[in-house]
């Protein structure tokens, strides 16, 4: 059996989808698979839900395209994909890929003049070749080359921790120019998808062109690939595409949540609201039989429109929070605001950047009522870790500084979880600290099995009170190693065990989807940092946007409730295990 995660079965089904509609198929049919890939993008791995037999009938996933999944799965191809690739050949979707290519102008040149991928494209537009072509102008012929050069940067998307800080920085920009109001970022950043295909600003104003001007002036920008009257688009370097859009006030609701929302979350939405006798788009929604065009000021105003309760940006992702919502059980998710600490950072003892006192200082600046310094146990090396006497020494010393910063300095450790499930510290070293966040650092390779156990075994030692990012994913470079989600998950749930979703950007782990099948065991999140300097406390809000995606809910936060809430936490664990 092929070992594909959802990531890459998502981009065959989206490559199968469009194939399809090159082939000419109808709508209806190939905008299945474009559904089942968005939602295989937010759910459990795929093998897991053929396991349990939950994948058919998940959004967009009938018997016909479940069957290809399990074939993908199988036998790492799906013959019907094949087959639509020995007509059209699967580099086509390079060249529809390129601002200022359509469908129709795709299957135009592919037809007339051979056209079927990238270099052909770019070749045929050096050699004058589409001068004289059915649509093309000049205009558009010049859009065309700016879309290949913004298409060629687009090798890989942007991890959220690069897109996030440029798009609060060209904000920051915009607000400086006087012009634009309500500036806010949309689209996948807003989402807080792990990585984007670009960046989306959404501002008002009654001056668009001034503020227009300015953005295609950042000296940011390596190119201008589109400037009109109400939108534009810059190119960074490095491949990244920002698009802003200028409209009126009155709109701004209706072009928030059209812009913030996943394609599946909109076209559920339009769904629902076809049934009301309405139509729903950026513009405004239109009462069909009277042709009353309602705009909307907010985002909840758009929601109220038509029948629904808010739904938060972070939740728009087209797997069941619209019939949530629809049925009055739509949960509050975690903000920021209701975190009173963070367990897992690090100093110079370790492997941080900055001293004890000054992450405790920072921490306490942070408006935090406690936290916990987690520098590593000594099965790291004595160059990054702490043995037993250092970890003694660093406690006291933490606790002092703490107490004269305002803020409760917890004594903690971030230890290694051996390959047999065993901790680096012994039981008599466990006992004296107050958090302990057990995490796998090395051994990553070793079978499923062996790793399940690896890690029911750490939720079973009275004194883990975390499990330190669960999966042991890079964002960009690793998926993380293979275990039995669900039977880690139940273990954490009957232990009282809390799983980390690890703030920083290269982690983000627990990855959201996980997280929400987590807490369908009740399963007690932690919300960390995973700070190594003092400016990475900030990375708190990545973990509070992935727990947002997952449905988490501050009842089901451990470092959501009170210190005597953490501490009573801790000691049950400890007292039921003894027992």
């Amino acid at each position: 059996m092929a070992t594909l995660s959802n990531a890459e079965i998502a981009r065959t089904l989206k490559e199968i989808r469009t194939l399809m509609e090159f082939a000419g198929e109808p709508f209806f049919k190939f905008m299945a698979y474009e559904r089942a890939a968005e939602t295989l993008e937010n759910a459990a791995p795929a093998s897991q839900l053929i396991a349990s037999g939950e994948l058919q009938g998940l959004p967009g996933i009938g018997k016909t395209i479940a069957g290809r999944i399990a074939e993908l799965l199988e036998s790492g191809t799906i013959a019907y994909r094949d087959e639509l690739a020995a007509k059209y050949p699967t580099t086509l979707i390079d060249v529809l890929g390129v601002q200022g290519i359509g469908m129709k102008t795709a299957q135009s040149l592919f037809k007339e003049q051979g056209i079927a991928s990238l270099a052909d494209l770019e070749r045929a537009v050096d050699a004058g070749a589409l001068d004289g072509v059915a649509r093309l102008g000049k205009k558009s012929i010049e859009n065309i080359k700016r879309g290949i050069l913004a298409f060629k940067g687009r090798g890989t998307r942007t991890p959220l921790g690069r897109a996030l800080p440029l798009a609060l920085e060209i904000v920051a920009y915009l607000e400086a120019g006087g012009k634009a109001r309500e500036l806010t970022v949309a689209g996948s950043v807003r989402r807080a998808e792990v990585t984007v295909g670009d960046i989306d600003i959404i501002c008002t104003s009654t001056e668009p062109g001034d503020v227009i001007a300015r953005f295609v002036k950042w000296d940011r920008a390596e190119a201008v690939l589109a400037e009109g009257v109400t939108k534009a688009s810059i190119w960074l370097a490095g491949g990244l595409q920002i698009d802003l859009r200028v409209l009126p006030a009155d709109v701004f609701g209706n072009l928030l949540q059209h812009f913030t929302g996943s394609r599946e979350h909109n076209i559920q939405l339009r769904e629902f609201a076809v049934r009301k006798g309405l139509r729903v788009s950026e513009n405004g929604i239109l009462d069909v039989a009277t042709g009353t065009n309602t705009t909307c000021r907010t985002e909840t105003d758009v929601y109220a429109a038509l029948g629904l309760p808010f739904i938060p940006p972070e939740m728009r992702l087209g797997v069941g929070e619209l019939e949530a919502a629809i049925a009055g059980t739509l949960p509050v998710p975690v903000s920021l605001a209701d975190l009173k600490g963070d367990f897992h950072m690090h100093c110079t003892w370790s492997d941080g950047t900055d001293s004890l006192e000054a992450m405790i200082a920072a921490a306490a600046a942070r408006g935090y009522a406690y936290h916990s310094i987690s520098d590593h146990s000594w099965g790291r090396g004595k160059s990054m870790g702490l043995d037993p006497a250092e970890l003694r020494s660093q406690a006291a010393r933490a606790r002092e500084i703490g107490e004269r910063h305002g803020i409760v300095t917890l004594c903690s450790s971030e230890v290694d979880i051996r390959t047999d499930g065993t901790l680096d510290f012994d039981d008599a070293t466990l006992r004296e600290l107050d958090i302990v966040v057990a995490s796998v650092h090395n051994a990553m390779n070793i079978s499923r099995d062996a790793m399940t156990a690896r890690l029911i075994r750490a939720c079973e030692n009275p004194y883990v009170t975390i499990i330190g990012h669960p999966t042991g994913r890079n964002v960009q470079s690793f998926p993380g190693y293979e275990f039995d989600y669900d039977a880690v998950f139940a273990a954490a749930a009957r232990t009282g065990t809390a799983l980390e979703i690890d703030g920083q950007p290269g982690r983000l782990d627990l990855p959201s989807a996980l997280a929400r099948r987590a807490r369908e065991f009740g399963v007690t999140f932690a919300l960390d940092s995973d700070a190594h300097s003092a400016a990475h406390l900030a990375n708190v809000a990545y973990s509070v946007g992935q727990a947002r995606r997952a449905w988490i809910t501050p009842a089901e936060v451990l470092n959501a409730r009170s210190l005597e809430g953490v501490r009573a936490f801790v000691a049950a664990k400890r007292s039921a295990i003894a027992r």
